[in-house]
């Protein structure tokens, strides 16, 4: 049974007639009114450029639940949070429509003073205008406003941090909550309670008992309706400096000693900022999918990366040496997310042995595998023996990515949010690689649809005499 939210709240959604509304936010707030987590006192209001009606934006916010709610909607529950929807029509960057919406929740609020959750589902673009405007309408600096900003955080270790010193002019840093969808994932959230709870897990997943790490992102989709975004970011920007460091952090960091959320935060910047791009072609292969060029909106010449593998290691001591692999692509031939700690072998064992691996799935099961190894009879057969289990919530209290995250937003809590700090480095992490990559003209190599990527990601691993492990 999830916990009820006790404090009443009003979440004020901008963009509310755009795609992340419609597809993520909307299904959301169904999600939770229909597990009675809202309290009685509650109040949505959708700020957008549209022209709608109360009753239009009612309409429509049914019509996309219906829609993008992977079950049956109850239309019980649905009349319900519908009765708790209002909307504001207005521009980004014009203070007066900000002063309307802040007179719409007075008269909704009645002289109330409860906590507003802003969610900015807009591009990035219009971040600083919905900022400003708001600081610039508010009646008092101590009014408790939380903003929540989804990735992308800038485009590079630059426009990063200027959001965040031009944040800072109007909200302090507690105010400020950096949504990663991917640190919304059970099973990904799961990292750190495996650690915490199990010593022994813990103690064989650090640095001088790994012989290598690897991630593994795989999509069958390509870029389809986000061409427009994605051709100015490609999958470096849009996987690897957030995602998939952010998992690899929570892997490979220090356990906080404490539960304060800032704890955290501090471990998993110190190993993010520790992680190095070694400047050579034997540590980075960028690929694009046959078909990318043919998209309408596409250049002829395209230098967008669809896939990206890398080769990273961590400047610490307990991890020295420690090859970490990298590698996510579109349009391959499976849909499958996991990571990859293989354990380094006795000094006396040959060669020939195969190594025990800790195998986390993110998609599509949410599990841990242990996968040891044992040599039988004479002729030394290899017998694998695997324990594994489910990593995923799998009751009635499970909460989608965003339904777990908004409901930590309103309680407070941080804990699986990002930091500025954190944003900064992975980005100067990025920015070296796509800088070296230009520079030393590392080839854009083609790849066919429905195949593992460029097959050039093989000399990554076997430098070090690994290979990827796939997973059938």
């Amino acid at each position: 049974m999830l916990n009820k939210i006790k404090d009443p709240f009003i979440i004020s959604i901008f963009g509310a007639s755009g795609n992340l509304a419609t597809i993520k936010i909307f299904p959301t707030l169904y999600e939770l009114m229909l597990k009675k987590i809202f309290p009685n006192d509650f109040v949505i209001i959708g700020y957008a450029r549209s022209k709608m009606s109360e009753d239009e934006f009612r309409n429509f916010v049914a019509k996309n639940i219906r829609k993008y709610y992977k079950r049956k909607v109850q239309t019980n529950v649905l009349n319900e949070l519908l009765k708790h929807l209002h909307y504001t029509t207005g521009n980004y960057d014009n203070l007066k429509d900000f002063n309307k919406y802040r007179s719409h929740i007075d008269k909704l609020l009645k002289g109330k003073k409860l906590i507003n959750i802003c969610y900015f589902a807009v591009p990035p673009v219009v971040f600083k205008d919905i900022i400003k405007n708001l600081g610039n309408s508010r009646k008092s600096v101590h009014e408790d406003i939380r903003l929540i900003l989804e990735k992308p955080f800038g485009d590079n270790a630059s426009s990063a941090s200027d959001l965040f010193h031009f944040v800072s002019q109007y909200f302090t840093e507690d105010q400020i909550y950096l949504l990663d969808h991917y640190l919304g994932k059970s099973a990904v959230q799961s990292i750190l309670s495996l650690r915490e709870s199990n010593k022994i897990l813990n103690l064989i997943m650090e640095g001088p008992e790994v012989a290598n790490i690897q991630i593994t992102a795989f999509e069958t989709v390509g870029v389809e309706e986000r061409i427009g975004y994605f051709e100015k970011v490609g999958t470096l920007k849009d996987m690897i400096q957030s995602h998939l460091l952010q998992v690899l952090a929570l892997v490979t960091m220090s356990i906080p000693v404490t539960s304060i959320d800032e704890s955290l935060h501090r471990e998993k910047y110190s190993i993010l900022s520790a992680i190095k791009f070694g400047k050579s072609k034997n540590n980075i292969v960028l690929g694009q999918y046959e078909s990318y060029k043919n998209i309408k909106g596409v250049a002829k010449n395209s230098p967008t990366d669809t896939f990206a593998a890398l080769r990273l290691f961590i400047d610490r001591q307990s991890w020295y040496k420690v090859p970490i692999y990298i590698r996510t692509g579109k349009k391959l031939y499976e849909h499958h997310t996991y990571m990859v700690i293989e354990l380094k072998k006795h000094r006396f064992q040959p060669k020939s042995d195969p190594p025990n691996r800790i195998i986390l799935e993110f998609y599509p099961d949410e599990r841990i595998n242990i996968k040891l190894v044992n040599r039988q009879g004479h002729n030394f057969q290899y017998q694998d023996i695997t324990t594994s289990d489910t990593i995923a919530c799998e009751d009635d209290s499970c909460l989608p990515e965003h339904g777990g995250l908004l409901r930590d937003v309103i309680a407070g809590r941080k804990r699986f949010f990002l930091s500025f700090p954190e944003v900064i480095t992975t980005w100067e992490l990025i920015d070296s690689i796509i800088k070296f990559a230009r520079r030393n003209h590392v080839k854009i190599e083609t790849y066919k649809e429905k195949s593992s990527g460029p097959k050039s990601q093989d000399k990554l691993t076997k430098i070090d005499g690994f290979k990827w492990y796939d997973i059938h």
